[in-house]
């Protein structure tokens, strides 16, 4: 008997744990680019329709993962968002991935190395009800070798500057 109310106190300790770093985390889509070749006209979804409060400030940053194939030392990204209004914008961003020397930027582990990079802070209006983004490629190549996951992450501003 006692064993099993120890077992149910670790268990709920470990899950208290693990909730509390989450650190605000709000939202996080990743997508796995197929065998690391993304081509231009692929795009990628990412429907917010889950931010039902107003008036919340949130940082979105974008996640990226590259391989050791990924031939340049950046990347331009083009982002339509309705994050700021019901209309839609594009905004065309460039994602410095290594420094002049080469040397990659973010963390490496097992050949793959990943990066975060802040887009933009944004707060959630009563006018918008479904906020979304959509990324694709915006490099010259036509299929874009060693790219192996792109994604979001929303944090809650205040929490984020803990």
């Amino acid at each position: 008997m006692r064993t099993k109310s120890n077992i149910f106190l670790f268990i709920g300790l470990l899950f208290a744990i693990l909730t509390s770093c989450a650190g605000g985390e709000t939202y996080s889509r990743f997508y796995h680019i197929e065998n690391g070749k993304w081509y231009r006209d692929s795009l990628l979804f990412f429907s917010l329709d889950s931010l039902t409060a107003f008036g919340i400030r949130y940082d979105v940053t974008v996640e990226l993962a590259t391989n050791r194939s990924y031939p340049y030392r950046d990347l331009w990204l083009l982002i339509d968002q309705n994050l700021t209004d019901s209309l839609v914008c594009t905004d065309t961003i460039r994602c410095l991935l290594a420094d002049t020397h080469g040397k990659w930027l973010g963390s490496s582990a097992g050949g793959l190395n990943q990066l975060s990079l802040p887009y933009r802070t944004f707060i959630t209006r009563d006018s918008v009800t479904n906020y979304r983004l959509t990324i694709r490629q915006g490099m010259k190549d036509e299929l874009l070798r060693g790219v192996e996951k792109v994604g979001i992450k929303m944090v809650e501003h205040n929490r984020s500057n803990r």
